[in-house]
């Protein structure tokens, strides 16, 4: 009986044991090797773009729906948990992994947490999201929907493979429509450009997409103008953008003005702001960047007031 007690009582630690292995290894942090898994496995991977002592909402999302059992025996069937921590306190992770997750952090361009981006085995992304409310449940049926954008995608592709001339555009821009429009611009700009290649009139109405794309490289680049030619080298960069491009809207040209707005400071640059403001709002005033270039003007006439006022000695109303 002592014997039985001792092994049962073995058998419950081991049990134990090899629980907490499984849980603690349901999220990885190792990207490439995480890619082979997926492929191995013949599943997506799931990144976690996440702050995890500091972000409310990604702690909220993993107390809600991540450390859930529901979460944890569905997902992995589907999925590669990849976690991808940038956290305060990052003493905790190794050299590679903080390198990994600062190089995944500007190639996916994540600009807030949580972001969580669904990509095939090769790590290549066909959807975003984000915090969702509902539990578990809710939101394993928030990814089931979001998977079957990528197989759509691999369907169109497929059908592109087969074809040519108008008709593999027609299929390749199919397979890109399904698709959130940012997420094509920086992740599928080879299928663009053979898109281009093989529709020049574009009758695949790629026309938006391709814009955002060559957008997104004209930002990416201002950047180094920056460095290089202070902020007249960046107008300049953004004016020959424009000239290049006579045929976007005025909605599309507001956009493009405003990249520079991330190169002025305030309150040496507050004259320039004002004008660039001006420029925005006389293209199209009543366009949502319209109304947004109509509030940062309020904002800095205000911040002059307050300049001048504390100036002389009195009160801004």
């Amino acid at each position: 009986m002592r014997l039985s007690a001792v092994a049962a009582a073995a058998t419950l630690a081991l049990s134990f044991t090899l629980t907490s292995l499984a849980e603690s290894s349901l999220w990885v942090d190792h990207f490439d090797k995480a890619k082979e898994t997926a492929t191995a496995g013949k599943k997506d991977l799931l990144m976690d773009f996440t702050g995890s002592d500091w972000c409310s909402w990604c702690i909220k999302l993993h107390k809600e729906v991540f450390d859930l059992d529901t979460f944890k025996k569905a997902a992995p069937k589907d999925f590669v948990l990849v976690e991808l921590d940038y956290p305060q306190d990052d003493s905790k992770m190794t050299a590679e992994v903080k390198a990994q997750n600062a190089l995944l952090q500007k190639e996916f361009a994540i600009r807030g947490y949580p972001t969580i981006v669904l990509a095939d085995s090769t790590g290549r992304p066909y959807a975003e999201t984000g915090y969702q409310a509902g539990g578990p449940e809710k939101y394993l049926e928030h990814l089931s929907t979001l998977r079957a954008v990528r197989t759509k995608r691999d369907e169109a592709f497929a059908k592109a493979a087969s074809a040519t001339g108008v008709e593999k555009a027609m299929q390749l821009a199919a397979g890109l429509k399904v698709m959130d429009e940012d997420l094509v611009a920086r992740h599928y700009k080879s299928e663009m450009e053979e898109i281009t290649r093989l529709d020049p009139k574009d009758q695949a109405g790629l026309g938006p997409i391709r814009f955002k794309g060559e957008l997104a490289s004209l930002q990416t680049s201002l950047a180094k103008t920056a460095k290089a030619d202070g902020a007249s080298g960046v107008r300049k960069s953004v004016d020959e953008f424009i000239t290049a491009h006579p045929k976007i809207s005025l909605e599309q040209r507001q956009t493009v003005l405003f990249s520079l707005l991330g190169f002025y400071r305030p309150p040496q640059d507050n004259e320039t702001v004002l004008k660039l403001m001006a420029e925005v709002k006389a293209l199209k005033s009543d366009s949502d960047t319209g109304k947004q270039a109509d509030a940062i003007e309020s904002r800095v006439r205000q911040m002059i007031a307050q300049a001048e006022a504390e100036k002389s000695g009195t009160k801004a109303k």
